[in-house]
This record gives C-alpha cells, structure tokens and sequence, in this order.
C-alpha cells in the first residue's frame, strides 16, 4: 500500500498518495507562476483549487476514499495544461472544427449584468437568450399582474453565481484554466468601463440600487418566512407519520388499535381476530400483514424522512428512493397475490328464499328490531357496519328490510340468504349456514339486525334481505328502532328511510302512503275506512 498524506483543497479534506501529491502540487505551483503578472492571482487560484476539489469529491466513493495518479490526471485533462492559456489563440485555426463537451448548465443569478438582482440576466444565460427580451417579458409581466411575485420567488429560488466556477456554470463553459483566466480579464475589463461611466450612471446606478435593497427586502421577508414554513411542516410531517407508523404496527402486529374516533363512538378493531376472519390461513395473514406495510409504512416512513430533512437539513443519497420503491414494487406483487387469492374465494355467489305467509289479523303491525348490542367481542364497529365473536359463532350486522305491495290479499315475508364462496356449491353452503329468525307476536314483528353464522365460514360478503309484502289497506308501523334496519322502501312520497321510522304506513293502489302524517302527504283514517267501505261494496257488486 502507497503512503498517503492529508491535504486541505478548498475547506475539504482528502486522503492522497505521496506520487500524486506531488504531481498535484508541481502542477498547481506551475498554473500560478502562469499568472504572476495578474491582480487577480489569488481569486484565480481560489477558483481552481475549489474546481480541482469538487472534481476530486466527484471521484471519491465507498470503494475510493484515497486520490491516486489517474485522479490527478483527470484534473488534467479537464482543467488543461498551463501552457495552454497562453498558446491556445496562437494554435487556433479558424477553418477547423473542434467537438468539444459543454458542461451542463445551472441556473444562477448574474450579478455581473443586474438592474435588480440579475434575475433576468441569469434566465437569458441560461436558456441562451438575450438579456434584453427577457427584461421585456418581465416588463410585460408586470402590467399583465404576475410580473412582480413570479420575479420575487426567481430571486429567492436562484442563488447567485458569486465564483468564476459559478459563472462559468451559469453559462455553460467547461470550468478549466483557460476559461477562468478569461473570466477574470473579462471582468477587470468591465470594472474598468463601470469606473469610466461612474458620472452618467450614477443617477442609474442610485435608482438600480434603491429598487434592489427594496426587492432584497421583500425576498429576504419572504425567505424568513419559507424557512418557518418550512420548520412548522417538517414538525408536522414528523408528528403524523409517527403517529400513522405508530397506529399500523399496532393495527398490523398489535392485539387491539384505535382505529379512528368519530361522534358516534370509538371504531375499534382487534387486529388479529379480525383478520383470522377474513383469510385462509396463517400464511395469508403473514403475507398481507407485509404488503399492507410495505404500501403504506413505507410511505409514512418516507413522510418521516422528509420531516427530518426538512428539519436537519440532512442530505440523502440516491439510493435511498431506490430502495423506497423497490419495497413498494414488493409490496405491490404481495398485495395482487394476496388479493388473487381472495378474489378466488369470493369468486361465486349464491342465495336461496324463505317464504312465510301471516294472517292478516291487526290492522297495524308494528315492525321492530333489537335495541341492544350484538352478543360476544365486537371486532368491528362503526355506525354502519359491526362484526363481533363469542366462542365459535360469529355475528354479523349485514341484514336489510323493505316493504313491498303483494300480489294477492296475503300478507308475507321473504328472507333472503346470500353469500360468496370459492366455488357455487361452496356459497350456497355459506348461504344455508346463516342462522337468522324473525319472530311474530301478536301485532308485532320483531327482526334481529344481526346474522349469525359460524368463523369457519369466514367473512365472506354474507347477507340477509327481508322483504314485507302488503295487501291493499294493511297498514304496518315502523318503530323508530328500525332506522338502520330498513333500506330504499318506496313510497308514495318519496321520503326517506329515516324519516319513515315513527309513523304508519298503508299500502294503497299508489303505493305506500303515510297514515295520519301532518308533515307528509298522505292520507288519514276516516279516508282509508272510506276507500275499505268502497272497495267492499265494489266486491259485493262483483
């Protein structure tokens, strides 16, 4: 192993080989004795040292912590030989052409050719336009309304090109030895022309100076305010994606997490039982435990890592969104093989019918459901929705009611089972092993607003439709208990389902009408015993 030194090259640190310190020093010392005779000298050096560092810092990696001879020779080959600054228009031949590599251009403010702050300057440098018919468009801006805050948030965005390095960038020349000596005598020749015009631009000069501090201000004011911004929404970035990594691991890994909070109470779920009832097994669990992490804590731990970029100003490195995608494609194939899978579970669907014919003895029936919780562990709830377990039973809140006319003076109910399953024969067992019973008494019809089967069978899109077939001038009650219970009843009014609950209804030839309704169109009693009398005279003509 060569012996290495530590040098100091522009404020950064470099481990180099003995070989190729020397070669670096020999040919630094000979740049310099290049511009001996300039004022200048010690701003060019400045500038070359800060290039020679960054083409170094360039060269570095994990591999390459040490500069060796072929480094010093690329600083060579980019930076060119002294002598060549000096003998480069000599060697020149008009007629030949020379493919040489444009460095890539940064956009930078020039404070070289400002007004204000070089915005304007900077722009046409950088799109190879010339200053003059960018300052018109900003003049036009102006008068258009967006001209000041779109030149304002330019000049904050665009940092200003102070270096030759700088400069040279701004206009796309490749930062060597020769294009600095000329930027340097570029600018002496400037400074000279300014300090010859000092008496007719001094009013100029005065106003272009006025306006800066002005612009200067506003920009600076702004700025102040960007970096609070700034600091305020990595705080915030910070705190909720904590709080979302938090709220999944213990959704995902966790027996019990709060899964959101609303005016209707807690909407809990116990993570594990819950998801035992929805896939196959344990392997199917593991695997979409990971792809739900993957798809989600991956970009709340991303949200993480801005917050604390924004708030450290810590620099990442490219790989680094590398590796956050390829965990989203991961998560991605895992969520469309699990999600295969499931759908090959649901894929049929079958259903079969209860019918049950009543006697229409009452005139009202009253239509009630349970005011109580579901039995056992709720594992799912929410104001729609609610999933509970006790022992090997699992309860369900998928039940529907509606009310429909009859074809005949009957009166029936008709339950409707239905689920999905791998296969048709395997919903229709599903369907068959739903446990749901309605109860009359007397007037009343008591429907549950549960099903129950068991956690064999997994959740598997269960459900159970009631329908409630009236004949002409039977009336019913809806207790207001019923208010989730029924659904899309039609009616003669339209009204909608909550508003039905607490009245009576009666199914006449128009459908179903509110019954001594002083707020819904509708029809009173003494008319309905008139429309019964009327009918059975009509019977009796017949």
């Amino acid at each position: 192993m060569n012996q290495t030194l530590t040098i100091n090259i522009s404020g950064i640190v470099f481990h180099i080989e003995v070989d190729a310190y020397e070669a670096l020093k020999v040919y630094l010392n000979t740049i310099k004795s290049y511009f001996n005779n300039s004022e200048e000298r010690e701003e060019i050096m400045l500038d070359i040292e800060a290039r020679v560092a960054e083409i170094f810092a360039e060269a570095q990696n994990d591999k390459n912590q040490v500069i060796v001879m072929a480094d010093v020779n690329k600083v060579i080959v980019i930076m060119g030989e002294p002598e060549q600054y000096l003998t480069d228009e000599e060697e020149e031949i008009p007629t030949q052409k020379t493919h040489r590599k444009r460095e890539d251009k940064k956009l930078f403010r020039d404070p070289d050719d400002r007004v204000l702050g070089g915005v304007a300057s900077g722009l046409g440098a950088y799109i190879g336009l010339d200053t003059v018919w960018v300052r018109l468009f900003f003049v036009a801006a102006f008068f258009m309304g967006f001209g000041i805050l779109t030149y304002i948030i330019l000049w904050i965005v665009m940092p200003e090109a102070k270096t030759t390095a700088e400069k040279l960038k701004m206009r796309g020349e490749p930062i060597n030895i020769k294009n600095i000596g000329k930027a340097f005598e570029s600018e002496a020749q400037k400074v000279g022309e300014k300090l010859q015009n000092v008496d007719t631009n001094k009013f100029s000069s005065k106003a272009g100076t006025v306006l800066e501090n002005i612009v200067m201000a506003i920009a600076s004011f702004f700025t102040a305010v960007f970096n609070i911004f700034g600091k305020v929404l990595g705080i915030a970035f910070l705190f909720v994606g904590t709080f979302m990594l938090v709220v999944l691991l213990a959704l995902l890994f966790g027996s019990t997490a709060i899964f959101s909070i609303s005016n209707d109470g807690v909407y809990s779920m116990a993570s594990q039982d819950f998801f035992n009832l929805i896939f196959v097994n344990q392997d199917q669990f593991y695997l979409a435990s990971i792809a739900v992490f993957l798809l989600i804590g991956v970009p709340v731990i991303g949200l993480i890592f801005l917050s604390i970029r924004m708030l450290f100003k810590v620099r990442s490195h490219y790989s680094v969104g590398l590796t956050f995608v390829g965990l989203l494609v991961v998560g991605t194939i895992l969520a469309f093989m699990v999600g295969t899978r499931l759908a090959v579970e649901m894929s049929a669907e079958e259903e079969f019918e209860k019918t049950e014919i009543i006697s229409p003895d009452f005139n009202t029936y009253v239509i009630k459901t349970n005011i109580t919780e579901m039995p056992g562990q709720g594992v799912l709830e929410d104001k729609f929705t609610s999933i509970s377990i006790e022992g090997d039973m699992m309860y369900q809140r998928f039940v529907e009611l509606s009310v429909e006319r009859s074809k005949n003076d009957s009166m029936m109910i008709t339950t409707n089972f239905s689920s999905h399953g791998k296969s048709p024969k395997d919903a229709l067992n599903k369907a068959k092993a739903i446990n749901y019973v309605h109860q009359l008494n007397d007037s009343i019809l008591f429907f549950p607003d549960y099903l129950a089967t068991n956690k064999e069978h997994k959740i598997r899109g269960q459900q159970v439709e009631i329908t409630v077939y009236l004949p002409l001038y039977q009336s019913i009650y809806l207790d207001k208990s019923t208010k989730e219970l029924i659904y899309d009843i039609d009616n003669f009014t339209n009204t909608y389902d909550k508003k039905m609950v607490g009245r009576k209804w009666v199914m006449l030839e128009q459908g179903l009408t509110c019954l001594d309704c002083n707020d819904i169109e509708g029809i009173t009693s003494k008319e309905l015993e008139e429309l019964k009398a009327l009918k059975m005279v009509e019977t009796v003509i017949k």
